[in-house]
C-alpha cells in the first residue's frame, strides 16, 4: 500500500492505479480452410482462429465460382462448429469457399481460399462378374470373362504363386493391352507370394480379353480377376487409398485370419478388397463377417483363394478376414480402392 504526506505532514493512503483492459478486436482470418464435394453439395471445414478478445458467436461461409460470390451459409452455436455442409450447388461446377469469424465486435477478415472441388452425383462401386483358375506346374495361367467388360470400369487380379524355387508373378496383362499395376505383393515363411494388380478398363471395352498371370518360373499358379464398376479410373497405384497385409500359420484348429487394420479411408463409399491366399492345404473357405464373396477356390491342392468385398465410409478402416484350415500357412490383405 502506498503512503502519501498530506499539506499538515499527515500520512494518507493514495487512491489505487487501475489498468484498463485491452478493447476487444474483431477476430483474426479463419486458417486452413478445406473442401470436399458431395451431390450437389460440398463439406467445409476449417480451423478457429484468434478471437480478439471477444468469443466467436459465428461463421460466414461464402461459396465462389470464379471470382462471383454467392449467398454464404452462416454457422452459429457457443461455440459455432469449425465445419458444415453448403447445399444447392450446381453439380459440375467449380467451386471454392472462403470462411469468415464474427464476435461481438464484428466480422473479421475472410481467409484465404479453400481449395477448388467440383460437386457430383454419388457414385457407389458395384461388382460385375468374375473368373478365376489355378494350375500346377505352369509358367502362366490365363482366365477369360464370360461377358464383355464395360469401358470405365476396374479390374482387380489377385495373384498366387508357389513352388520350392520361390518364384513370383512379374507380370499381369490382357490381350487387349489394359495397363496392369502392381499394387500390393509380399511372401508367407513358406515361400508363397499374394500379389495384387489392378487395371482401369480403357482398351478392352466392350470385348472379353484373355487375362494372364506370368510367373518368374514353372510354379503353381492361381488368378482371380473381378471387374467392378464406380470405381476411380486413376491409373497406376493412384486407385488405392489404404491398404494392410499379413500373414501366418493357423494352430491345431481352423480359425479367421484377418489382414490387420488399414489407416481411415480418405473418401466415402470406398471399396475394401478381401483377399485371402494358401498354397494348397485342402481348406474349407468362408468369407469374413461383413463382407461379400465374390471368388472362392477351395479345398483345393495346389492353390486355394477368396476375394471379397464391402463398401467403407470416410474415416472408417477395414481389416479383412476369411476362415481357414488348421496348420495352414496363409496371406491376407485389404485393399481399399477409391471410387469415382
Amino acid at each position: 500500500m502506498l503512503f502519501i504526506l498530506n499539506q499538515n505532514g499527515v500520512p494518507s493512503v493514495a487512491a489505487p492505479v487501475r489498468i484498463s483492459a485491452a478493447p476487444a478486436i474483431a477476430p483474426s482470418a479463419p486458417a486452413s480452410v478445406s473442401a470436399s464435394a458431395g451431390n450437389g453439395s460440398a463439406t467445409v471445414t476449417w480451423t478457429a482462429p484468434a478471437n480478439g478478445g471477444s468469443p466467436i458467436t459465428s461463421y460466414a461461409v461464402t461459396p465462389y465460382i470464379g471470382s462471383t460470390a454467392l449467398a454464404p451459409v452462416v454457422v452459429t452455436g457457443t461455440p459455432p462448429a469449425t465445419g458444415t455442409s453448403v447445399a444447392g450447388l450446381t453439380n459440375g461446377t467449380s467451386y471454392t469457399f472462403t470462411v469468415t469469424a464474427t464476435n461481438a465486435v464484428g466480422a473479421g477478415a475472410a481467409s484465404n481460399p479453400s481449395n477448388a472441388v467440383i460437386p457430383g452425383a454419388a457414385v457407389t462401386p458395384a461388382f460385375v462378374q468374375q473368373v478365376s483358375a489355378h494350375q500346377l506346374d505352369v509358367g502362366s495361367v490365363t482366365v477369360t470373362p464370360a461377358s464383355a467388360v464395360g469401358a470405365g470400369n476396374r479390374l482387380v487380379v489377385e495373384v498366387g504363386v508357389w513352388s520350392n524355387s520361390s518364384p513370383t508373378a512379374n507380370a499381369v496383362t490382357d490381350s487387349a493391352g489394359d495397363s496392369f499395376t502392381e499394387v500390393s505383393h509380399f511372401v508367407a515363411a513358406d515361400g508363397t507370394e499374394q500379389s495384387v494388380w489392378t487395371a482401369p478398363i480403357t482398351a478392352s471395352g466392350g470385348t472379353k480379353p484373355v487375362i494372364k498371370a506370368t510367373a518368374t518360373s514353372v510354379a503353381d499358379v492361381g488368378i482371380a480377376a473381378v471387374e467392378y464398376s464406380g470405381m476411380s479410373v486413376a491409373v497406376g497405384a493412384g486407385a488405392v487409398d489404404v491398404q494392410s497385409h499379413a500373414s501366418g500359420l493357423t494352430g491345431g484348429t481352423a480359425a479367421t485370419v484377418q489382414s490387420g487394420l488399414t489407416a481411415a479411408a480418405t473418401g466415402n463409399n470406398e471399396l475394401a478388397a478381401g483377399l485371402y491366399l494358401d498354397s494348397g492345404f485342402g481348406d474349407t473357405l468362408t468369407t469374413g463377417t461383413g463382407y461379400t464373396a465374390r471368388v472362392n477356390v477351395g479345398p483345393a491342392g495346389d492353390m486355394e483363394f477368396v476375394m471379397e468385398d464391402r463398401l467403407l465410409a470416410v474415416g472408417a478402416s477395414a481389416n479383412a478376414g476369411v476362415g481357414t484350415g488348421k496348420a495352414t500357412r496363409w496371406l491376407m490383405s485389404t485393399v481399399v480402392f477409391k471410387s469415382g
